[in-house]
């Protein structure tokens, strides 16, 4: 018998895939939502749709890697509710020394010095 995390740890595995029309994208969706998921499961078929959703859009529309990146942003920037910008940093980039520096891994205060000029007017709002 599968134990909970052994099936977390499967679903979370699966590969997104990139449906190449509506009806593909709709039965990856039906899928996952079909099926009986649990608390940790449930999370990963969202990410799995809404990832292959996404695809989908990027695939239709003929977008390149940058506009494809942009919105890739964009989304945590809605989801997450960000206003005044936020930054993502990969922890692989510390396996590789010539990335141990401010540009990848920068300080607080180089973050606020960064961004003082646009946080102050978001300061003024509140």
């Amino acid at each position: 018998m599968e134990t909970l995390k052994t099936k977390q740890k499967r679903v979370k595995r699966n590969r997104s895939s990139t449906p190449k029309t509506l009806d593909e994208l709709n039965k990856v969706i039906e899928q996952l939502t079909e099926r009986k998921h649990d608390y940790g499961t449930c999370v990963y078929a969202m990410s799995i749709a809404a990832v292959a959703t996404f695809n989908y859009v990027a695939s239709k529309l003929g977008v390149t890697g940058f506009q494809a990146s942009c919105a890739d942003l964009d989304i945590l920037r809605r989801t997450r509710n960000y206003k005044n910008g936020f930054s993502i940093i990969d922890y692989n980039n510390l396996l590789y020394p010539q990335y141990w520096d401010d540009e990848h891994f920068p300080s607080k205060e180089q973050l606020l010095e960064k961004n003082k000029e646009q946080l102050a007017k978001a300061a003024k709002k509140n």
